[in-house]
């Protein structure tokens, strides 16, 4: 049947509009927040944990990336370069709406992680390798520690984040790293240790849903096979997907990097499966793993998507108060420049 086209604005704004009203509040079912630049620029998406419904929810002529749901989910953290080109970090309501920026004066900040409260989040200065905790309202923005990729443990104790030794930029600013350590530093006693000492090239921490687990991206040397590396393999291709136990034991492969480089894990909030990134002829997809059968499924199949982080109202955490996070930690900080 041939659409009258006077009509069809107004039914595709129908539509549109029912997307956004079935997202105002938190997702009444579970979504996954990510980035794609399919649109010609990175915008911040969301989509069913299946890789259905996928939809722009940012729809600005900048780049949006790493997005980030607060923990009622009635908001997402992201990161943006539409204030002079420079990336800084912005809220919005669940359904793309009412996006403002968290702080006044700009001066560049990424990869935001939020406290299970709500009430403070954290994130990096790429700039100064630095990791930095910030007020969700950013009246208050003090510097933690030096490295990146910063990730809030769920139970609000302890930061994971990319030790900064080895860091530096080339004359092009892309980072350079000779050693990449996960550390963990306590947020009541300041005190940091490495998650597996002697291993390097380790980065995009991420905890389970119970803080008693982290996934991370590594890239293994000892696992390149001689022929490859003789070859001229990249060794950032071989970068794979692992979990370990917080106390640094059970160390496990969970997706290697047999037919693509894979990176940045997130974690279901059911703890059994895995969101992840791999690199695939050419371009970066989003894939689900599920943790005991193994079963990989790519969720998404245009352009380039990256950055996913995944929300269940039916586990999501309480942000009322709780004692251990009614201890703040402004004046236990390493605060420098």
């Amino acid at each position: 049947m041939k659409c009258n086209p006077i009509f069809y604005p107004l039914s595709v704004l129908l539509v549109f509009g029912i997307i956004r009203v079935a997202f105002a509040g938190a997702p009444a079912t579970a979504k996954i927040a990510f980035t794609s630049n399919r649109d010609g620029n990175s915008e911040i998406y969301i989509m069913n944990p299946d890789g259905s419904e996928q939809v722009n929810l940012t729809q600005h002529r900048a780049s949006d990336t790493n997005p980030v749901w607060s923990p009622t989910g009635k908001q997402i953290l992201f990161a943006s370069d539409r204030r002079q080109g420079v990336k800084d970090l912005y809220l919005m309501d669940a359904d793309g709406t009412n996006v403002r920026k968290v702080f006044q004066r700009l001066v560049g900040r990424e990869h935001p992680t939020w406290s299970p409260d709500g009430k403070q989040f954290a994130y990096h200065r790429f700039e100064k390798f630095a990791v930095y905790i910030a007020s969700n309202d950013g009246k208050v923005d003090e510097k933690l520690t030096n490295g990146l990729w910063p990730a809030w443990s769920p139970d609000g104790t302890e930061m994971a984040f990319v030790a900064d030794e080895g860091f530096a930029l080339d004359a092009g600013g892309v980072l350079q790293a000779r050693s990449l350590k996960i550390q963990i530093i306590n947020l009541q006693t300041n005190t940091e240790e490495i998650l597996l000492p002697g291993e390097i090239l380790m980065h995009a921490p991420a905890w389970s849903p119970n803080s008693t687990k982290i996934a991370f991206s590594w890239i293994n040397l000892d696992a390149i096979p001689i022929a490859k590396l003789l070859a001229g393999k990249n060794a950032a291709d071989t970068a794979a997907i692992y979990v370990v136990n917080r106390d640094g034991r059970g160390l496990q492969r969970i997706v290697a990097a047999d037919d693509g480089a894979t990176s940045e894990p997130i974690w279901a909030p059911q703890a059994d499966e895995l969101v992840y990134e791999k690199r695939i002829r050419g371009a970066t997809h989003l894939f689900k793993i599920a943790l005991v059968e193994g079963i990989s499924e790519q969720l998404t199949h245009r352009g380039n998507n990256f950055s996913a982080d995944w929300f269940d109202p039916a586990f999501a955490l309480p942000v009322s108060p709780q004692p251990q996070l009614l201890t703040t930690v402004w004046g236990k900080m390493k605060i420098g420049d």
